[in-house]
């Protein structure tokens, strides 16, 4: 009987490890086809290398990557299931989430700041020297104006008329401060390094992220992330993990700025040349933030621009159902 219950107790013992094993031992599904939207520009940069895996069959998964030019193509998308996985700018993603009431989770924060006030014959070397002035900031509705604006209320800097309606787009107000239409504009990298390519009279003034961190703290200006639809996650837990993994490793290789990773995001048609490519990705800010770390980070950048607007990021701050955390 003793020597019984002593196999029956060892079997036990031995199941209890096993089982625990077998199941951290699952294998993602490599057959399945996971579709990513990403806007051109910096919010795609990370993945750069990921899209040269992609293109050339050399990677382990089966990733199915898509750029798009405006992020109207890509909200509905990740909502409805038909993407995945999108690279979208941060208040758009909370936007989303509020409206949806829950349809999509962030999964990183993927760049930090990478606005830059441009001057053309100005002499702005300060936030005060912009008192009396004009800033111009490309579209309304967007992170530039909410950034812009919530840092200038921040840092008590009175009478500075913010105009995002004059100039649409980043490519409008690039061409408006190139051509000294105006002389003060707010724009992201790339297009800082392309305006001073295009016209050497402009100078870039300030370094908002600097100007943001002075008075708000480290790495909390965010400005694109990547978000994944709810459903997919909850299906896929092990397909997004292995997602994680090799995101964060492109991000790695990216941003190193090798010679073959500026080619990697120039045939991936991220940016328009390797010159822009190699100036401009220092100044990108690309990044792998996920997790609980991304929380405290992203919070923080909520309320300052909800403080200005609370439009900004849909009339609520997000809650921690916004936030994905492997379990």
């Amino acid at each position: 009987m003793k020597k019984t219950f002593i196999k029956i107790v060892t079997v036990l013992l031995t199941l209890a490890i096993l089982i625990p094993l077998a199941s951290c031992s699952k294998k993602p599904d490599s057959e399945l086809e996971i579709n990513i939207y990403a806007l051109n520009g910096t919010t795609a940069l990370g993945m750069a290398q990921l899209i040269d895996s992609s293109n050339n069959d050399t990677d382990e998964m089966n990733y199915n990557i898509t750029l798009h030019t405006a992020a109207d193509a890509i909200t509905g998308a990740i909502i409805t299931g038909e993407c995945d996985i999108a690279a979208l700018p941060t208040n758009v993603a909370v936007k989303l989430f509020n409206k949806s009431e829950g349809k999509l989770k962030l999964l990183a924060v993927n760049t930090l700041g990478v606005l830059y006030l441009l001057q053309n014959g100005e002499q702005v070397s300060k936030l005060s020297d912009l008192e009396g002035k004009t800033v111009y900031v490309p579209g309304a509705g967007a992170n530039p104006e909410y950034i812009t604006a919530a840092l200038i209320e921040s840092a008590g800097i009175k009478n500075v008329t913010i105009d995002a309606t004059t100039y649409n787009s980043p490519d409008a107000l690039q061409a408006a401060i190139a051509t000294n239409a105006v002389s003060l504009a707010v724009l992201p990298e790339p297009k800082v390094t392309a305006t001073k390519a295009a016209n050497p009279g402009v100078s870039v003034a300030l370094d908002l992220t600097e100007e943001w961190e002075k008075i708000n703290g480290d790495d909390t200006l965010v400005q694109g992330c990547l978000v994944v639809n709810t459903e997919f996650a909850n299906e896929h837990p092990i397909e997004i993990a292995k997602f994680l993994e090799d995101y964060k490793a492109s991000v790695d290789y990216i941003s190193e700025g090798s010679d073959e990773a500026i080619e990697m995001i120039t045939s991936a048609k991220i940016l328009p040349n390797a010159t822009i490519a190699k100036k401009a990705l220092p100044n990108c800010n690309i990044c792998f933030i996920a997790g609980e770390e991304m929380k405290p980070i992203m919070n923080t950048f909520c309320e300052k621009i909800f403080a200005y607007d609370n439009s900004s990021i849909g009339g609520k701050l997000p809650t921690d159902e916004f936030y994905y955390i492997e379990k």
